[in-house]
């Protein structure tokens, strides 16, 4: 069994908004339902689990009567990481075999990316979603640049992530990290690269939100030519 986590649970407070971006409205939907969306398709998710924040279960549940798959409606904590645990907590009676991380502030993901990183943490325990990095890179300080970074072999971390159930509830229990890699590699522990694409980007600015409201009004199209192809039209 593999069961998804769609992590919804953050403040999200440098967009500046009243409410957590994830529920703000892309075209007709708030943000996070776009990734439940793909979580319901997917054949290789058997179910999930959505956390949010305190004060916003009744909020979700007006956007999820009808999807089918979704488990259970979870509050999650004040740090990411102590989200990840309480989720990971949540599902130790049905004790799955993969667990699949995402945030829902990345609503542009592809059943064919999720299936992807499925298969990586069965083969090698965990796997995240990436892309690389083009730009040059520098090291600044006080607003002057002090040096280069050479870009090869440099990737952006994104989601979602997977990881094989048992042995994330251990990681997790034992080493923190703001990001659901660092616990894996503190530990020692491999986690295997996904390639993704630009699309996968994450809302935290109004500027990544005006992005997003111009690619919503296409994305049906777009998702659905990234399932038949394997791969976005731009990536």
């Amino acid at each position: 069994m593999n069961i998804g986590v769609l992590m919804a649970a953050g403040r999200g407070m440098r967009m500046g908004e009243c409410i957590p971006k994830q529920f703000l409205l892309l075209e007709n939907k708030p943000v996070f339902v776009y990734s439940l969306e793909v979580f319901e398709k997917s054949a290789s998710i058997h179910s999930y689990i959505l956390m949010v924040p305190e004060g916003y279960v009744e909020d979700a549940r007006k956007w999820t009567g009808n999807f089918q798959k979704l488990r259970e409606i979870v509050i999650g904590g004040k740090t990411r990481h102590e989200t990840s645990l309480i989720a990971l907590k949540r599902l130790e009676s049905l004790r799955p075999e993969i667990v699949v991380f995402h945030d829902s502030a990345r609503p542009f993901i592809t059943i064919n990316l999720v299936e992807q990183l499925i298969a990586a943490a069965k083969e090698h325990g965990a796997s995240t979603a990436a892309i690389r990095i083009s730009d040059t890179v520098a090291y600044c300080e006080n607003s002057f640049v002090k040096s280069h970074i050479p870009r090869e072999n440099l990737y952006r971390i994104l989601t979602p992530q997977a990881f094989r159930y048992d042995v994330a509830l251990k990681v997790f229990e034992m080493e923190t990290g703001d990001d659901g890699t660092v616990p894996f590699l503190k530990a020692g522990l491999k986690v295997s690269m996904v390639l993704s694409d630009m699309m996968n980007f994450k809302i935290t600015y109004p500027e990544d939100f005006r992005t997003a409201q111009f690619i919503a009004r296409f994305w049906d199209f777009l998702a659905k030519s990234a399932e038949n192809s394997g791969k976005l039209p731009i990536s």
